[in-house]
């Protein structure tokens, strides 16, 4: 079978909403979610509860690879909808062999 995925895609997020995150290590430049921040207007919905175990904001995950333009997009404007500002980017093409 012939591999199909040429390249890949990830979302790298350049900044967050200010009051959204704190830096825990200014050295290493790690920040993590300030407990309470919701996007305005944000509210939980469906089964979100259910699937998260909390009515609190939960960041999407923004460190998978994606197989496909359109999946990393999603990835994006989602971040985007709640106000992060990301960039798209891909791999050289990828040559896939035999390990």
């Amino acid at each position: 079978m012939k591999d199909t995925v040429k390249q890949l895609w990830r979302v790298r997020v350049l900044s967050y909403p200010t009051g959204s995150h704190r830096f825990i290590d200014d050295e290493m430049d790690l920040m993590e979610p300030v407990p309470g921040w919701e996007p305005p207007g944000w509210r939980p919905e469906g089964r979100y509860v259910e699937m998260l175990g909390t009515s609190e904001f939960v960041w999407p995950v923004a460190n998978n690879a994606y197989g496909s333009r359109s999946t990393a997009k999603k990835r994006a404007d989602l971040l985007t909808s709640y106000g992060a500002t990301v960039v798209l980017e891909k791999t050289k093409p990828i040559e896939w062999v035999i390990a």
